[in-house]
């Protein structure tokens, strides 16, 4: 029978077609931005009236701000139905025991109550329409002041057809807001569900950071992949931007202690760590580059070592400062 583990990384599989797809909506959005900036710029081959220049930067600015600001709020309509739904999966799919699900509101409140990368959810929201309005009214206003005709802004704004729209600053834009939209879900669906296991505390005292098995992952999540948390005490993915890390729930008997810590049974000796020993030397210098995979090689570091404790990857340079005797014989 498949490990609770097992059923969440399946489930985060699944759950990355769902980001894809809510990431692809602000397609629609930035279509009419562009359409609608197009009129406006055309209307006028030159521009030097700094009123006039103003008015159109302006004008640029608050576009994207009202078509970002849809966008956004239509992924904050998602966000509290797919809490909700993450909240009734993590009860599901523990079997045999009846579990207290918490409402869509509770739910929600602990989404948007929990911050991550030092911010709010909704402080998240608000800060990417207003940085991408700031980032296009920027580049509309360099145009403008280097003198370039406002045919060959909008080519800068919207991109070229032959690069497929590719090679302009809304594809940013557009690269922003799929790295936030995953980001944001990542961040509901890992709270939600730890909303549900704080709920039922007295059935799941503990959960356990799972990783995704594969060389995109980061240094953070590489070290953090197995960690056990008391329920209520630990930490949360998202551990970075367009972090793909997600929780699993353990009960009293999946968990021992070992040199002091928590160990879960379930995925000891299953760890990245573990699984990237078994990977190829061509891989895993892939993944590490040259010096770190010498020290992961040797057996004198394992791959938690390479970030300090504030999960921050370590530099060579500071590898050195921390390891100097391991570092000496690399």
């Amino acid at each position: 029978m498949p490990s609770q583990k097992d059923k969440i990384s399946r489930h985060a599989h699944y759950l990355e077609s769902y980001y894809n797809g809510e990431a692809n909506k602000v397609d629609a959005f930035l279509r009419r931005v562009a359409k609608r900036l197009r009129i406006k710029l055309t209307q006028t081959q030159t521009v030097t009236s700094q009123a006039r220049i103003k008015t159109l930067l302006d004008f640029t600015e608050n576009l994207v701000k009202e078509e970002l600001g849809a966008f956004t709020d239509g992924l904050q309509e998602q966000i509290e139905l797919f809490a909700d739904s993450e909240a009734r999966f993590a009860a599901a799919a523990i079997k045999d025991l009846e579990m207290v699900i918490p409402s869509p509101q509770q739910t929600a409140a602990a989404v948007y109550a929990r911050p991550f990368n030092n911010r709010l959810l909704k402080d998240y929201l608000k800060d990417f329409t207003r940085e991408q309005a700031k980032a296009v009214r920027g580049a509309v206003s360099m145009g403008f002041y280097e003198g370039t005709t406002t045919q060959q802004i909008i080519r800068d704004i919207v991109g070229t057809k032959a690069q497929n729209y590719k090679n302009g600053i809304l594809n940013v834009t557009r690269s922003s807001a799929e790295r936030m939209v995953r980001t944001a879900l990542n961040h509901t669906s890992n709270v939600a569900r730890a909303k549900l296991y704080d709920d039922n505390s007295d059935i799941v005292p503990y959960y356990e950071w799972v990783s995704t098995l594969d060389g995109r992952t980061s240094p953070i999540c590489r070290s953090r992949d197995g960690k056990v948390y008391k329920i209520g005490k630990g930490k949360l993915p998202p551990a970075h931007p367009n972090c793909r890390s997600t929780t699993a729930p353990l009960f009293d008997e999946d968990v021992k202690i070992k040199g002091g810590e928590l160990v879960s049974k379930v995925s000891e000796g299953k760890t990245y760590n573990e699984w990237f020993k078994k990977q190829s030397k061509g891989f895993q210098l892939e993944v590490l580059g040259k010096t770190r995979y010498n020290l992961f090689e040797s057996g004198e570091l394992t791959l938690d070592k390479f970030v300090n404790n504030r999960d921050q990857a370590l530099t060579l340079d500071q590898l050195k400062t921390k390891y100097p005797s391991v570092m000496g014989e690399i």
